[in-house]
């Protein structure tokens, strides 16, 4: 079996075992089919999200919050900047960073993370989301690139979620994932593994969207300690192949 094909195989299985996911998760998802997981809300089958400029701002900073953390310390993070009224680009940029930094103590590397914070803000008060949707995806994916603190893992969920544009999520659960299926090796490249997706499925944003969330649920479950995928009885067949 190709790795193409294998790739192909895998988003089959996993969408068939947990159906969509409904990414990005927000705090709040105006439907009465959304799943509330704290104080976020999925939304599956719903693909109209983000819909607002605000709702954009909340992805940007859930995905930097969700550095080197989990999901639910990143949420903490959130819920204590609605709780501060910093949920606009211009409330952000007139607090001080250590202000900042105290409402997201609980995503941890609060300082760096703050910084972070702060300067996508400025790049946003220079490059609007309708500014930055309207450029090609290269073009636009330099300049978020280009802001410190953001590597390819950040600017790619936000170009992803936020900007919808067609760009493959590669995260340590889909290195791991792919490492035990045999595709690549844990130590592979984050740009080489993101061509070998890209290059292996359609240019749809949907697939994108929904691969990435099904790879994180199964990886959460069955990559998140070592030895990685021992237990997993869902990809046997697909490792085996």
């Amino acid at each position: 079996m190709t790795l193409q094909r294998k790739l192909r195989q895998l988003y089959q299985i996993l969408l068939e075992q947990y159906g969509p996911q409904g990414w990005w998760p927000l705090s709040y998802s105006l439907t009465p089919q959304t799943k509330s997981v704290g104080e976020s809300r999925y939304h599956p089958d719903i693909y109209s999200f983000p819909t607002n400029d605000w709702q954009k701002l909340e992805i940007c900073l859930g995905a930097i919050l969700t550095q080197n953390t989990n999901w639910k310390n990143a949420v903490k993070a959130l819920n204590s900047l609605n709780f501060s009224r910093l949920t606009t680009l211009k409330k952000i940029s007139k607090t001080k960073n250590s202000d900042l930094a105290l409402a997201i103590r609980s995503a941890g590397y609060y300082n760096q993370k703050a910084k972070t914070i702060r300067n996508l803000t400025d790049l946003l008060n220079h490059h609007s989301f309708e500014e930055l949707e309207k450029l090609p995806l290269r073009e636009s994916r330099k300049i978020i690139l280009n802001i410190k603190g953001i590597g390819p893992e950040t600017a790619d969920c936000i170009l992803l979620y936020a900007l919808k544009k067609e760009t493959f999520v590669i995260d340590a659960y889909t290195k791991r994932i792919l490492s035990y299926l045999g595709i690549v090796s844990e130590q592979e490249e984050y740009s080489s593994i993101k061509q070998l997706f890209e290059s292996s499925l359609k240019n749809d944003l949907i697939i994108f969207q929904e691969y990435h969330a099904l790879l994180v649920n199964h990886g959460k479950t069955y990559y998140s300690k070592r030895p990685y995928g021992i237990d997993d009885p869902i990809l046997n067949d697909v490792a085996s192949a």
